[in-house]
């Protein structure tokens, strides 16, 4: 049983990738009515993916795990499993600027970030609290 639920989290953890990266496109388009190039698309999943993948998966499990052990509430932890996972989103963006020497955190290109990260939190967290729920019975 313990093999299916790492293999859900594992899965999880590629399908949070993807909606940021869906919700980075979907932002870039309703917003600024542009589309992104394959080369600039290339840049952003591999940039976005060395950032989430080293810093964010980690501290997604992380915080996951500390509300698990701490937060009793079924509810509750439904609630702050997002949120927890939404409130690190900064750590990937500067670690992002830092490798390309700085930037402005308040430009377009930062907000577009902002969204791949924070929706990438919420499904993230919702879907840990989906492996919790099947595995346990409960949240």
């Amino acid at each position: 049983m313990k093999i299916v639920k790492y293999l859900f989290l594992s899965l999880n953890s590629l399908l949070s990738f993807y909606a940021g990266l869906w919700a980075y496109e979907m932002v870039l388009w309703l917003v600024w009515e542009q589309t992104i190039s394959k080369g600039d698309l290339r840049a952003v999943q591999y940039w976005a993916g060395i950032a989430y993948f080293i810093i964010l998966v980690p501290t997604y499990f992380l915080i996951c795990f500390y509300v698990a052990s701490k937060i009793k509430s079924g509810i509750v932890r439904l609630l702050l499993y997002p949120i927890g996972c939404v409130l690190v989103f900064v750590f990937p963006i500067l670690f992002i600027f830092v490798a390309f020497g700085g930037g402005n955190l308040f430009s377009a290109e930062a907000f577009l970030f902002y969204v791949f990260f924070i929706s990438s939190g919420v499904v993230f967290g919702l879907g840990y609290a989906l492996s919790m729920f099947l595995s346990l019975g409960k949240f």
